[in-house]
């Protein structure tokens, strides 16, 4: 039986996807292959590569200094930030040059900007797939591969569970790392959005002056949302509908979802924090989990 893991999009959430995996081997699972969107793809080429404690140590020791200068905030063509230092890590780290020298199958999922088609990756270059796949839009520039102009997977498929598939795995366990948005419900979780938003526009100003000049009204008043906390938010409910759709439309066997509205979409340096709330979602759905893989 082969096992899959769909490992979904969600920017500084998908540290919990390190806790996840590690909570999954722990119990004694196997993972043969796996499927990653943007922040999915990073820690997916890590882990696929055999080297996700490296990782896992960088991510803890990760500042918030830190973060804005990896993140290369600035006046950036197509996006508010390049990240070249985050891919750079990635690159000379974390993982291997091309999906043929993985010790997994690997698959990675992007968006076409202009078709809006989903174009997935599982041979060649890995670094370029997950730049592109990496690409939110708005903050972090379109990424052009094979004459195509590529942003975020989020855009059209969050959790990538067809691609498992596509894998050849048996067996799919899926990490939704949008679970907790829910428009629709109680006013409590308009306010922890809220919340979040204020602050990545904090997070934002304090990479840039001209952003709280700009942004903030210096009154009483409570100041609009920056323009990244529009786009984030208006994506993050995007993903959020999208991510039900296909789910229902090709459920997989097993779906984790962490408990993450407390974080930030920008909070990367709470890596500590964000990897045990993984692999706590693990640990409460350990019997299904044993279930669903007939394990003893």
């Amino acid at each position: 039986m082969k096992v899959g893991l769909a490992l979904g999009s969600g920017a500084a959430r998908g540290w919990a996807h390190i806790g996840i995996i590690r909570a999954l081997e722990e119990m004694g699972i196997h993972i043969d292959v796996v499927a990653g969107c943007s922040i999915g793809s990073y820690v997916g080429a890590a882990y696929a590569s055999g080297n996700l404690e490296p990782l896992a140590e960088w991510a803890k020791s990760l500042t918030e200094w830190q973060v804005i200068r990896l993140m290369g905030i600035g006046l950036n063509k197509g996006g508010f930030a390049h990240g070249q230092k985050v891919f750079e890590m990635l690159a000379e780290n974390f993982s291997a040059p091309t999906f043929e020298e993985l010790q997994k199958p690997l698959a990675i999922t992007t968006t076409d900007m202009y078709s809006g088609k989903e174009v997935n990756f599982k041979t060649g270059e890995i670094l370029p797939a997950v730049r592109a796949s990496c690409a939110i839009p708005g903050l972090f520039p379109p990424h052009r591969l094979n004459d195509r102009w590529l942003v975020d997977g989020a855009v059209v498929n969050p959790v990538p569970v067809n691609l498992c598939r596509a894998l050849g795995a048996d067996v799919i366990i899926a990490v939704n790392l949008s679970a907790d948005f829910r428009p629709d419900l109680a006013e409590r979780t308009v306010q922890e959005h809220e919340h979040n938003q204020e602050k990545t526009d904090h997070f934002l100003a304090k990479s840039h002056a001209f952003l709280r000049e700009k942004f903030g009204n210096g009154s009483r008043e409570p100041a609009p949302p920056s323009i990244i906390s529009v786009m984030s938010n208006s994506l993050e409910i995007l993903q959020a509908r999208v991510t039900r759709s296909r789910l229902a439309g090709d459920p997989p066997d097993v779906i984790i979802e962490p408990q993450l509205r407390d974080f930030g979409i920008m909070e990367f340096y709470r890596a500590e924090e964000l990897i045990e709330e993984g692999r706590q979602s693990v640990e409460r759905l350990a019997a299904q989990i044993k279930y669903q893989l007939m394990m003893d």
